[in-house]
Protein backbone atom coordinates (compact mmCIF):
# COMPACT_ATOMS: atom_id res chain seq x y z
CA UNK A 1 0.00 0.00 0.00
CA UNK A 2 1.72 3.47 -0.51
CA UNK A 3 2.31 5.93 1.51
CA UNK A 4 -0.71 9.03 1.95
CA UNK A 5 -0.47 12.16 2.83
CA UNK A 6 -3.10 13.91 5.27
CA UNK A 7 -5.90 13.72 2.74
CA UNK A 8 -5.69 9.47 2.06
CA UNK A 9 -3.74 10.73 -1.33
CA UNK A 10 0.01 10.23 -2.84
CA UNK A 11 2.22 12.08 -0.73
CA UNK A 12 2.45 15.69 -3.28
CA UNK A 13 -0.45 15.18 -5.41
CA UNK A 14 -2.42 17.33 -4.12
CA UNK A 15 -0.02 19.83 -3.48
CA UNK A 16 0.91 19.83 -6.86
CA UNK A 17 -2.39 20.09 -8.17
CA UNK A 18 -3.68 23.16 -6.25
CA UNK A 19 -0.46 24.73 -7.21
CA UNK A 20 -1.21 24.21 -10.83
CA UNK A 21 -5.02 25.37 -10.29
CA UNK A 22 -3.51 28.75 -8.25
CA UNK A 23 -1.76 29.22 -11.31
CA UNK A 24 -4.48 28.86 -13.81
CA UNK A 25 -6.79 30.88 -11.91
CA UNK A 26 -8.84 28.19 -10.53
CA UNK A 27 -7.96 28.65 -7.05
CA UNK A 28 -7.15 31.82 -5.31
CA UNK A 29 -4.29 33.43 -3.89
CA UNK A 30 -2.64 32.47 -0.86
CA UNK A 31 -0.84 29.87 0.54
CA UNK A 32 -1.44 25.93 0.02
CA UNK A 33 -1.92 25.14 3.27
CA UNK A 34 -4.11 28.16 4.19
CA UNK A 35 -6.21 26.18 1.30
CA UNK A 36 -5.97 22.90 2.69
CA UNK A 37 -7.17 24.10 6.11
CA UNK A 38 -10.12 25.55 5.11
CA UNK A 39 -10.78 22.23 2.94
CA UNK A 40 -10.18 20.07 5.93
CA UNK A 41 -12.79 22.43 8.23
CA UNK A 42 -15.47 21.15 5.58
CA UNK A 43 -14.25 17.63 6.35
CA UNK A 44 -14.72 17.74 10.19
CA UNK A 45 -18.17 19.77 9.91
CA UNK A 46 -19.33 16.91 6.85
CA UNK A 47 -18.45 13.72 9.26
CA UNK A 48 -20.24 15.38 12.29
CA UNK A 49 -23.62 16.05 10.46
CA UNK A 50 -23.78 12.74 8.64
CA UNK A 51 -26.10 9.86 9.35
CA UNK A 52 -25.21 7.89 6.32
CA UNK A 53 -22.39 5.14 6.05
CA UNK A 54 -21.64 5.62 2.38
CA UNK A 55 -22.57 9.36 2.36
CA UNK A 56 -22.94 10.70 -1.48
CA UNK A 57 -21.77 14.52 -1.52
CA UNK A 58 -21.51 17.23 -4.14
CA UNK A 59 -19.06 20.01 -4.70
CA UNK A 60 -21.21 22.69 -6.01
CA UNK A 61 -18.68 24.90 -8.47
CA UNK A 62 -15.87 23.17 -7.19
CA UNK A 63 -13.40 24.72 -9.40
CA UNK A 64 -9.82 23.85 -8.51
CA UNK A 65 -11.14 20.98 -6.93
CA UNK A 66 -11.43 22.30 -3.42
CA UNK A 67 -13.09 21.34 -1.20
CA UNK A 68 -14.14 18.42 -2.67
CA UNK A 69 -11.25 16.52 -3.09
CA UNK A 70 -9.67 17.41 0.33
CA UNK A 71 -13.09 15.71 1.73
CA UNK A 72 -13.33 12.49 -0.38
CA UNK A 73 -9.85 12.55 0.23
CA UNK A 74 -10.19 11.66 4.02
CA UNK A 75 -13.55 10.18 3.84
CA UNK A 76 -12.71 7.08 2.01
CA UNK A 77 -16.81 5.47 2.84
CA UNK A 78 -17.57 8.71 0.68
CA UNK A 79 -18.42 9.45 -2.96
CA UNK A 80 -18.55 12.97 -4.18
CA UNK A 81 -19.83 14.45 -7.13
CA UNK A 82 -17.17 17.66 -8.58
CA UNK A 83 -19.58 19.49 -10.59
CA UNK A 84 -18.17 22.25 -13.19
CA UNK A 85 -19.84 24.40 -15.47
CA UNK A 86 -16.60 25.61 -17.10
CA UNK A 87 -15.30 23.27 -19.24
CA UNK A 88 -11.65 24.72 -18.72
CA UNK A 89 -11.77 23.58 -14.96
CA UNK A 90 -13.48 20.21 -15.38
CA UNK A 91 -11.06 19.43 -17.70
CA UNK A 92 -8.62 20.12 -15.09
CA UNK A 93 -10.80 18.54 -12.72
CA UNK A 94 -11.02 15.41 -14.45
CA UNK A 95 -7.06 15.39 -14.56
CA UNK A 96 -7.13 16.02 -11.15
CA UNK A 97 -9.11 12.85 -9.92
CA UNK A 98 -6.89 10.42 -11.73
CA UNK A 99 -3.78 12.30 -10.23
CA UNK A 100 -4.98 11.31 -7.14
CA UNK A 101 -6.60 7.93 -7.77
CA UNK A 102 -9.86 8.43 -6.51
CA UNK A 103 -11.85 7.42 -9.79
CA UNK A 104 -13.57 5.11 -8.01
CA UNK A 105 -14.95 7.55 -6.06
CA UNK A 106 -14.80 10.69 -7.28
CA UNK A 107 -16.70 12.06 -10.80
CA UNK A 108 -16.46 14.98 -12.53
CA UNK A 109 -20.05 16.19 -14.13
CA UNK A 110 -19.55 19.22 -16.92
CA UNK A 111 -22.82 20.80 -16.28
CA UNK A 112 -25.01 23.85 -14.74
CA UNK A 113 -25.98 23.34 -11.62
CA UNK A 114 -29.72 24.34 -12.51
CA UNK A 115 -30.12 21.40 -14.75
CA UNK A 116 -28.14 19.24 -12.91
CA UNK A 117 -30.68 19.83 -9.94
CA UNK A 118 -33.64 18.94 -12.67
CA UNK A 119 -31.30 15.18 -13.70
CA UNK A 120 -33.22 12.59 -11.85
CA UNK A 121 -30.47 10.76 -11.80
CA UNK A 122 -29.34 13.63 -9.39
CA UNK A 123 -32.38 15.17 -7.71
CA UNK A 124 -32.62 14.68 -3.92
CA UNK A 125 -30.07 11.90 -4.14
CA UNK A 126 -27.01 13.64 -2.08
CA UNK A 127 -26.39 13.14 1.32
CA UNK A 128 -24.60 16.52 1.62
CA UNK A 129 -23.42 19.44 -0.38
CA UNK A 130 -20.21 21.28 0.53
CA UNK A 131 -19.85 25.08 -1.44
CA UNK A 132 -16.80 26.72 -1.25
CA UNK A 133 -17.16 29.83 -3.57
CA UNK A 134 -20.74 29.77 -6.01
CA UNK A 135 -22.65 32.98 -5.54
CA UNK A 136 -24.52 34.64 -3.29
CA UNK A 137 -26.36 32.91 -0.21
CA UNK A 138 -29.72 32.84 -2.36
CA UNK A 139 -27.92 31.58 -5.61
CA UNK A 140 -26.65 28.58 -3.45
CA UNK A 141 -29.66 27.74 -1.34
CA UNK A 142 -31.57 27.45 -4.77
CA UNK A 143 -29.04 25.30 -6.59
CA UNK A 144 -28.53 22.92 -3.46
CA UNK A 145 -31.60 22.81 -1.96
CA UNK A 146 -33.24 20.21 -4.93
CA UNK A 147 -29.95 18.03 -4.86
CA UNK A 148 -30.41 16.99 -0.85
CA UNK A 149 -32.58 14.13 0.51
CA UNK A 150 -34.70 15.23 3.48
CA UNK A 151 -32.22 15.33 6.73
CA UNK A 152 -28.90 16.23 4.28
CA UNK A 153 -26.89 18.89 5.28
CA UNK A 154 -25.39 22.09 3.12
CA UNK A 155 -22.36 23.89 4.45
CA UNK A 156 -21.12 26.51 2.71
CA UNK A 157 -18.06 28.97 3.13
CA UNK A 158 -18.81 32.72 4.46
CA UNK A 159 -16.74 35.75 4.74
CA UNK A 160 -14.61 36.74 7.28
CA UNK A 161 -16.52 38.76 10.26
CA UNK A 162 -17.19 39.22 13.52
CA UNK A 163 -21.18 39.14 13.68
CA UNK A 164 -22.75 38.02 16.06
CA UNK A 165 -23.88 34.13 14.78
CA UNK A 166 -27.62 35.10 15.51
CA UNK A 167 -27.79 38.09 13.40
CA UNK A 168 -25.44 37.38 10.41
CA UNK A 169 -27.23 34.59 9.94
CA UNK A 170 -30.70 36.03 10.05
CA UNK A 171 -29.39 38.26 7.29
CA UNK A 172 -27.46 36.37 4.63
CA UNK A 173 -29.29 33.29 5.36
CA UNK A 174 -33.04 34.32 6.32
CA UNK A 175 -34.98 31.54 7.30
CA UNK A 176 -38.42 32.08 6.23
CA UNK A 177 -37.36 32.92 2.81
CA UNK A 178 -35.11 29.97 2.53
CA UNK A 179 -38.03 27.95 3.89
CA UNK A 180 -39.98 27.73 0.37
CA UNK A 181 -36.93 25.81 -0.69
CA UNK A 182 -36.96 23.26 2.34
CA UNK A 183 -34.09 24.88 3.70
CA UNK A 184 -33.35 25.53 7.46
CA UNK A 185 -30.51 27.17 8.81
CA UNK A 186 -29.03 25.49 11.71
CA UNK A 187 -25.12 26.75 12.71
CA UNK A 188 -22.88 29.37 12.00
CA UNK A 189 -19.19 28.36 13.21
CA UNK A 190 -16.24 30.60 13.38
CA UNK A 191 -12.77 29.45 13.50
CA UNK A 192 -9.73 30.02 11.55
CA UNK A 193 -12.66 30.29 8.79
CA UNK A 194 -16.56 30.64 8.82
CA UNK A 195 -19.22 27.95 7.47
CA UNK A 196 -22.69 27.83 7.29
CA UNK A 197 -24.78 24.90 8.11
CA UNK A 198 -28.23 24.25 6.85
CA UNK A 199 -30.25 21.39 6.84
CA UNK A 200 -32.49 20.31 4.20
CA UNK A 201 -35.96 20.06 6.26
CA UNK A 202 -38.34 19.17 3.44
CA UNK A 203 -38.28 18.18 0.05
CA UNK A 204 -37.23 21.09 -2.22
CA UNK A 205 -40.40 21.60 -4.72
CA UNK A 206 -40.31 21.05 -8.00
CA UNK A 207 -40.43 24.94 -9.30
CA UNK A 208 -36.95 25.20 -8.01
CA UNK A 209 -33.89 25.19 -9.51
CA UNK A 210 -35.32 27.96 -12.55
CA UNK A 211 -34.03 28.30 -15.52
CA UNK A 212 -30.29 28.38 -16.30
CA UNK A 213 -29.41 31.73 -14.83
CA UNK A 214 -32.37 32.80 -13.49
CA UNK A 215 -31.36 32.12 -9.81
CA UNK A 216 -28.24 35.02 -10.46
CA UNK A 217 -30.29 37.26 -11.92
CA UNK A 218 -33.73 37.35 -10.30
CA UNK A 219 -32.59 35.76 -6.68
CA UNK A 220 -35.41 34.66 -4.43
CA UNK A 221 -33.61 36.80 -1.33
Amino acid sequence: MPDTDRDGIAPGALQKILVAARDLGFLGPGPIERHLRHAEGFTTLARAQTVAENPRMVDLGSGGGLPGLVVAGAWPEATMVLLEANERRAQFLDRAVFTCDLQQRVSVVHQRAELFGRDPAYRATFDGVVVRSFGTPAVVAECAAPLLRVGGWLIVSEPPGEDDGETEQSGRWPADLLEPLGLSPTEVVRAEFGYQILRQVHLCPDRFPRRNGVPTKKPLF
